[in-house]
């Protein structure tokens, strides 16, 4: 059993990447020898989809990926080939990171994949619960993961950590900034321990499907 986690954060150890981890830890209470592979895109150079079309190419069809050959050449293989995916994010300007969107470009053009593969969305956001119907938020994020059930055979699962804001207080930042935040603080404390439970959850339940299916 193979798991890809995609960080789509610039941060390696904050609020996307501990969603990320505590699914992991959801994964290994199930499968303690399930290989889990996380991979933080902000580490990597590449573009989004150049539209060159070179996947759709006859000669290509034998082998459905994008054909650029930047650092998500190989990445972009290996999550096609996965037995379950989990993309995490922060929610900039309503939407997933630049760095996801262009990843997802890549790896959804050339077509589905060839079996079928679980998947999840983890968002961290500044928004609360009552900021998604007025903003659209999930119609926005929504987007991507209609085409990953396409792409993927499957529906992704989602989880929307709500009123997320990490950053190192000091007396330079502005003082609107640092009220935000500190509102966001108390919140957060309470609430970011259930919203990791909830993604050890969902880690639990992709390595039981997939547990289901070898049988």
């Amino acid at each position: 059993m193979k798991i890809m986690l995609i960080n789509g954060s610039p941060r390696k150890q904050c609020n996307t990447a501990q969603l990320l981890g505590a699914f992991s830890e959801g994964i290994r209470e199930v499968s303690p020898d399930a290989e889990v592979k996380t991979v933080h895109l902000y580490d990597l150079r590449y573009t989004g989809c150049r539209s060159c079309f070179a996947c759709q190419l006859t000669a290509n069809r034998d082998h459905v990926g994008c054909r650029i050959r930047d650092d998500l050449f190989d990445l972009l293989e290996e999550t096609r080939n996965a037995d379950g995916v989990a993309f995490g994010s922060p929610v900039y300007f309503l939407d997933q990171s630049a760095q996801l969107k262009a990843f997802l470009e890549r790896l959804l053009y050339p077509g589905r994949a060839d079996h079928r593969i679980p998947s999840a969305f983890l968002y961290a956001m500044n928004a609360g619960p009552q900021h998604i119907a007025p903003f659209h938020i999930d119609v926005i994020l929504g987007t991507a993961e209609s085409y990953i059930e396409g792409c993927f055979q499957s529906k992704p699962e989602t989880l929307y950590a709500y009123d997320i804001f990490q950053y190192n207080d000091r007396p330079q930042f502005n003082e609107d900034f640092r009220a935000m935040a500190q509102r966001k603080k108390g919140r957060q404390a309470v609430q970011f321990p259930v919203d990791l439970e909830k993604a050890r959850s969902m880690g639990r339940k992709m390595a039981q499907e997939l547990k289901e299916e070898e049988k």
